[in-house]
């Protein structure tokens, strides 16, 4: 039950970030990914960093990690705008089914 209401959670999650995606023209996270984050990670294994699939998938923890840095990680807060970060959020729990 609880797997139930986390993927219908996620469902709506994902439908309504489309919706607000297409019309503020959200920037792609999966390309922010590959351009930003795919040297030092992979969705199901670990590299330099762990596996995107291993990563917690809380959006604040996530959010807070790119931005602040963590551990070895460095930091994307001045690198990356607010709208990008959450792009990556966005990407990154999607990763997680």
């Amino acid at each position: 039950m609880n797997n139930l209401l986390k993927g219908l959670a996620f469902i709506a999650t994902v439908t309504m970030t489309a919706q607000v995606g297409i019309a503020s023209d959200m920037p792609d996270g999966a390309k922010i990914f590959s351009k930003k984050c795919k040297m030092c990670h992979a969705i199901g294994k670990k590299k330099v960093g762990p596996a995107v699939s291993a990563m917690n998938s809380d959006a604040e923890a996530l959010r807070s990690a790119i931005t602040n840095g963590q551990k070895r990680m460095p930091k994307f807060g001045h690198k990356l705008s607010g709208e990008e970060i959450d792009a990556l959020v966005v990407f990154i729990q999607a990763q997680k089914i």
